[in-house]
């Protein structure tokens, strides 16, 4: 396990970190994506590869040469979202490959829908060359009952997940408030979790995550890379206001 990768970041500690999807999809753009980026408040990067059609040892080059902030590397599929339509072998192939370029990289998102076997392959394989883990799922269409969500973060976990990743989309408030009270019960019992209910009703989770142990948010840089991602810029304030009036009540508290 890379606990100490994820502690060393901070993850563990105060705000929610920010995280910058980078969805280009070549060289020229990468290069004018990350430039434009490392203006803006930002903890991580999320290199989304199912973007991006070239060479990818390159862009990890180009990456590692124009930030030193971490980066997350993905391949997201179509079923969770993306725009890698592939199968499941050939998605267990291109994560495989991508593990054997890990000098260029810090995380590595692997999705849960690939199947037990091929996620607790593929985990160890990235744990062995000393890369952090997000095991992710993504449902575009509902929000699971509360209990369902507890148990696939925990299931997530007991994979091998350093960050066990969720996101749902509300079709009413309560749904909204099903996840962050499920994002917070898991991760009293796990350590932190990344959680996000999707589009403009699911809004308050991404800045919500002091209150519900969700470590990392996704802001967008140049564009957006899911439902209700708010910028990154923007984002930042509202973890700053929040941040202040949490630290407002416990000291009133205490």
């Amino acid at each position: 396990m890379t606990t100490s990768f994820i502690e060393a970041l901070g993850l563990c500690q105060g705000p929610p970190k920010i995280c910058i999807p980078l969805t280009a999809r070549d060289i020229a753009s990468l290069s004018t994506q990350l430039l434009r980026c490392e203006a803006l408040p930002g903890d991580l990067y999320e290199l989304r590869l199912d973007y991006y059609s070239g060479d990818i040892a390159l862009a990890l080059q180009v990456c590692r040469k124009t930030t030193k902030r971490p980066l997350l590397c993905t391949i997201r599929t179509g079923s969770q979202g993306g725009e890698a339509i592939i199968s499941t072998d050939e998605y267990a192939g291109r994560v495989s490959e991508l593990i054997g370029l890990y000098e260029y990289f810090q995380l590595i998102d692997i999705e849960l829908s690939a199947g037990d076997d091929i996620v607790s392959e593929l985990t160890e394989a990235a744990h062995n060359k000393g890369l952090a883990v997000v095991i992710s799922q993504h449902s575009f269409t509902d929000t699971p009952p509360k209990q369902e969500m507890i148990d696939t973060l925990t299931h997530m976990h007991e994979l091998g997940a350093d960050l066990p990743k969720l996101a749902v989309s509300p079709g009413s408030p309560a749904d909204l408030f099903d996840l962050m009270s499920a994002s917070w019960e898991a991760s009293s019992s796990i350590g932190p979790v990344i959680t996000m209910s999707m589009g403009d009703t699911g809004r308050l989770s991404r800045i919500a995550g002091s209150l519900t142990g969700s470590c990392i948010t996704f802001g967008a840089g140049t564009e957006p890379s899911a439902p209700g991602q708010l910028g990154a810029a923007e984002l930042k304030n509202m973890l700053d206001i929040l941040g202040r009036g949490l630290i407002k009540e416990i000291t009133e508290y205490e």
